[in-house]
């Protein structure tokens, strides 16, 4: 209940269980995204929808296309770690932290992303889909109620766009700021 109608920065781990916090992080509600302290270390910030648009296309210019392909942006994202991933080796793994098994999507991390699917807190406070989904806030405000996030899933090979409900528990990306 309190999750369901605080309008305050809040963070939680997933179930509440420590032992997702080092592989995946902690979800943030988009309040904390929005508080002026800050969730990033300097020199650092919160995403725009914008800066995730320039990070797909950048993806794109580097033949990397935002569609449902092997070789998808979404692909080229997301960490090797992946039940039963044809990669093999230490990417090969059923170990926390690890994307859910596809035979055709599977990250091969081509610029060191990294991303990982920590699931998502509705805005209920229900918890759901770790090892299948990442969702990453942006600082883009749509409403009083909404803002903007992206997302991958374990059986596509791309990135979507999305507006979600304020008080929904997404991972957080810091980016780096360039001058």
């Amino acid at each position: 209940a309190d999750w369901a109608s605080t309008t305050q920065g809040a963070y939680v781990i997933y179930e509440n269980n420590a032992n997702y916090l080092e592989g995946y992080g902690k979800l943030y509600n988009w309040f904390a995204v929005n508080d002026p302290r800050g969730l990033c270390p300097q020199g650092w910030s919160v995403p725009s929808d914008d800066d995730w648009t320039d990070l797909v296309d950048y993806l794109v210019d580097q033949g990397f296309p935002n569609s449902n392909v092997v070789n998808g942006a979404g692909n080229a994202l997301k960490s090797c770690r992946q039940s039963n991933s044809p990669m093999g080796g230490a990417c090969n793994t059923s170990t926390h932290p690890y994307w859910s098994s596809h035979n055709t999507h599977f990250g091969f991390d081509e610029f060191g992303f990294s991303a990982l699917p920590g699931g998502r807190r509705s805005d209920i406070g229900a918890f759901s889909l770790i090892t299948y989904y990442g969702y990453w806030w942006s600082s883009s405000e749509l409403s009083a109620t909404e803002a903007r996030n992206r997302y991958m899933r374990h059986l596509r090979g791309d990135m979507f766009l999305q507006n979600n409900n304020k008080q929904s528990g997404l991972s957080v990306r810091c980016f780096r700021n360039i001058e």
